[in-house]
């Protein structure tokens, strides 16, 4: 039987079964520090130290209360010194990943459809301009960013997060694209026989066919959004989001918070709400887009 097993022609081959090894050490190297995170979030500080891989011998629910009354930022609003929370953070944290990734969704979408249904100069121009970007690297542009925003007034505001992050450049455009390419004709022809304008046939016939793959892509943006620290550190210094106050948590000095099981729970405070994103949406993050197809 084992034989047949590493046979040429065999269902489960020798290059399989050495695949599956590797694919199941890589899932257990990603599972194994989530699980001992948790657990260990659930541990005193003596019992970490002295059994920091085992179960805890008694549930330190406590830790998740010291957390939360810790998780706060101090921030310099002028002259004055505010307290930063953390209802304020998540609040901030859905504001700009919800609406971050409905504007940068729609940009791409809506600049795709144009570039993939009018066959113009410029719309070509437009696909190599993705693709250059996609292939060099932008980098020392972001002091100049910022005194952009500061200029035109979006700098320190979450609307100005949303003129930022709406943009086409990225494998989201070449998606849509894709999409809207592939769609025949016709659809356009009848809509404009019945006498609908671009926009109509735009927001009443190509964006409802591409709804799945639009809501797709909004969902992995919220998530690279809401994990974000960098964007909202630089341009909202006085709306901290929850990723920048696990950022100033995780390096905090105070000594409540300063064992690693403390440190752990605060962490899994803000890793929850995402996952459990994930957990009723794993389905479409997937296997939700589709290029090209229409199928429902």
């Amino acid at each position: 039987m084992i034989k047949n097993i590493f046979k040429k022609n065999s269902k489960y081959s020798l290059l399989t079964i050495v695949i599956m090894i590797i694919l199941i050490g890589y899932t257990v190297s990603l599972i194994y520090p989530l699980l001992w995170g948790f657990i260990t979030s659930f541990k005193g500080t003596l019992d970490y130290i002295s059994n920091p891989i085992g179960l805890p011998q008694k549930l330190a629910f406590e830790n998740y209360m010291t957390a939360y009354q810790y998780f706060y930022l101090t921030v310099e609003n002028g002259a004055n010194t505010e307290y930063i929370y953390i209802e304020e953070m998540i609040m901030n944290s859905l504001l700009y990943s919800v609406g971050g990734a409905f504007f940068a969704t729609f940009t791409a979408a809506i600049t795709a459809y144009a570039t993939a249904r009018f066959k113009y100069a410029f719309s070509k121009v437009v696909y190599w301009i993705v693709i250059v970007t996609m292939i060099l690297p932008i980098v020392g542009n972001l002091p100049s960013e910022i005194q952009v925003t500061k200029a035109l007034g979006l700098y320190d505001s979450i609307f100005g997060l949303f003129v930022l992050k709406a943009n086409f450049l990225g494998l989201y455009y070449l998606v849509f694209y894709a999409m809207f390419k592939a769609i025949p004709k016709d659809y356009e022809d009848a809509a404009k026989i019945d006498g609908a304008s671009n926009f109509q046939i735009f927001f009443r016939i190509m964006l409802p066919m591409a709804k799945k793959i639009f809501f797709t892509i909004m969902l992995i943006q919220f998530i690279t959004f809401w994990n974000d620290y960098q964007t909202p550190l630089l341009y909202l210094p006085t709306k901290p989001t929850l990723a920048v106050g696990l950022f100033n948590y995780s390096t905090s000095t105070i000594n409540a918070i300063s064992s690693t099981p403390v440190k752990l729970a605060g962490a899994l405070m803000v890793f929850i709400p995402i996952f459990i994103v994930f957990i009723f949406t794993q389905k479409r993050l997937m296997g939700g887009m589709q290029m090209g197809g229409l199928k429902e």
